[in-house]
């Protein structure tokens, strides 16, 4: 049974940059069926699409609405998100931290802070497959438009030309598809539930992270997304992290790349 992990990348917009690529995984099987059920949500309210940032800054499709609206459809949004992902993961990175370590440590040599992120995804997809006893292959898909699609085109290369990593992360290809477009390879819906998660890492870590201490609570929406059976997988890399980072692989003659 193959399976699919969605990807999307969130970054901040004001104050210190933050770079966050997050996302979801699930048999294809149980991504189709996400699909029907989402798609009926959002016929339901007359959007199109579901975008987290425009939905909670109350503009475009969602600028009339009122806070009952919103709160309501929510809350269906992250029953039917956990209803069908086996496992959400991110990673994020501020980009000052990034590119100052980038200068010290040989491993991030060729990465930007998305690419960073984005393998280290990757890794956290591998190692959910090794904990969960998963041998059957994975298709990573991302969202066109992000600004980063010849950063993934590169990853890609690198990845498809490594066999060590091709292994590790049962790799079955890698696509760069639109929100919306006919007859897509896979259900695209999910793009929209990695958008989801993307924008509440992000948050997460904007909250802590500019300054070291927790400005505000954990975000309602956030919590509305844990502890539902999903398995978590988030973490983010301070610079004292991005200068001892680990292998990743079992022996010294695998590649040692991050």
């Amino acid at each position: 049974m193959i399976f699919a992990a969605y990807f999307d990348a969130s970054t901040s917009q004001k104050g210190r940059k933050f770079v966050t690529v997050s996302g979801c995984l699930a048999s294809v099987a149980r991504w189709k069926t996400f699909d029907s059920k989402w798609h009926k949500m959002l016929r339901k309210e007359g959007l199109p699409y579901f975008h987290m940032t425009d939905f909670e800054a109350y503009q475009e499709h969602y600028k009339d609405w009122s806070k009952a609206r919103h709160k309501h459809l929510f809350k269906k949004i992250a029953r039917t998100i956990t209803g069908k992902a086996k496992f959400a993961f991110g990673r994020g990175v501020a980009h000052d931290d990034f590119l100052s370590a980038q200068s010290r440590n040989a491993l991030l040599q060729g990465f930007s802070p998305f690419t960073f992120c984005a393998s280290q995804c990757f890794h956290a997809v591998a190692e959910w497959a090794k904990r969960n006893t998963h041998s059957n292959s994975i298709v990573y898909i991302f969202e066109s438009g992000d600004g980063f699609d010849g950063e993934l085109l590169a990853l890609k290369d690198l990845i498809e030309h490594s066999p060590a990593r091709k292994k590790r992360y049962r790799w079955a290809g890698l696509h760069i598809l639109p929100k919306i477009m006919d007859n897509p390879p896979h259900p695209l819906t999910p793009l929209q539930a990695a958008d989801v998660w993307a924008f509440e890492a992000r948050k997460e870590w904007e909250n802590f992270h500019s300054t070291g201490t927790r400005t505000r609570a954990v975000r309602k929406s956030a919590c509305a997304l844990l502890g539902k059976g999903v398995e978590i997988d988030f973490g983010f890399s301070e610079q004292k992290n991005l200068l001892s980072l680990p292998r990743y692989w079992e022996t010294d003659l695998d590649e040692p790349i991050p």
